[in-house]
């Protein structure tokens, strides 16, 4: 993080956009979305200043200086502003992320729609100026998963901040939004199903040169070359086109699929 936005998050102020977007936390999310997104960032893709202030005296919530990062960045962007009622997975806004979350916890990325399983902010934190993200899983305890970092006993650490949990969940969000994708991009499986299990074959990753981004509270783990490939054992290889798909093809057996 550039030491004057820690500045600004220090003091809860709105750092200036150009700010935001030059740090190098930000800069593979901005890179995701202008690489493979139909439609780049703009200046309309974004909720403003006062906006946010807005949603925040509505809610009767402070928003930590990233978040309103995150929002007046992305915040309206189709890759970010999914209608839940079209998507299982989809970030919230400003405007209803209070619609799944409570009294000790703000939602803003959900997993799973049905369950209410997510990612956000525990409230005792939002006055942090760069607050952990806690993940939530209605469907198990701490007796079911006790490897997990769990916090008083319901809530799982992440280790992830807000921009890490955008680039995450973008990169998982992408295998569901093929039609807000550029052309170019190109969706691969694997032909031998037994190299797509829960846990990804150690050495086809290696030769594909990918790293693990990891989030406790996801099924499954995403890996990227943190360009031009994103690899989940579920739903295959997102390729942001077929000069990627094509070093895909000559390391490991895959054939095209439908999105």
């Amino acid at each position: 993080m550039s030491p004057s936005l820690a500045a600004y998050r220090m003091r809860n102020e709105d750092a200036p956009l150009d700010l935001v977007k030059a740090s190098p936390e930000w800069q593979p999310v901005i890179g995701l979305i202008d690489g493979w997104a139909r439609q780049p960032l703009g200046p309309r893709s974004g909720f403003s200043s006062d906006e946010l202030d807005a949603f925040a005296r509505k809610h009767g919530l402070r928003f930590p200086p990233p978040l309103r990062e995150w929002w007046r960045l992305a915040g309206r962007h189709p890759l970010v502003a999914a209608d839940t009622r079209d998507y299982n997975s989809c970030f919230l806004g400003p405007e209803n992320c209070v619609d799944f979350s409570r009294r000790d916890f703000l939602m803003i990325a959900l997993d799973d729609f049905q369950n209410e399983t997510g990612n956000g902010i525990l409230t005792n934190f939002l006055s942090h100026p760069d607050p952990e993200i806690f993940g939530i899983n209605t469907t198990i305890r701490p007796g079911d998963a006790p490897r997990l970092d769990w916090y008083q006993g319901k809530f799982i650490g992440t280790g992830l901040r807000v921009p890490t949990l955008a680039l995450h969940s973008l990169m998982f969000y992408l295998f569901d939004r093929r039609p807000l994708l550029r052309d170019s991009v190109v969706c691969l499986e694997l032909e031998d199903k037994r190299l797509g299990n829960v846990v990804p074959d150690a050495r086809m990753i290696a030769d594909l040169g990918l790293t693990l981004f990891a989030n406790p509270t996801s099924i499954g783990d995403i890996y990227s070359d943190g360009a031009d490939v994103i690899y989940h054992w579920m739903f295959g290889f997102a390729c942001r086109n077929e000069d990627a798909a094509d070093r895909i093809r000559r390391l490991v057996a895959t054939r095209r699929r439908d999105w």
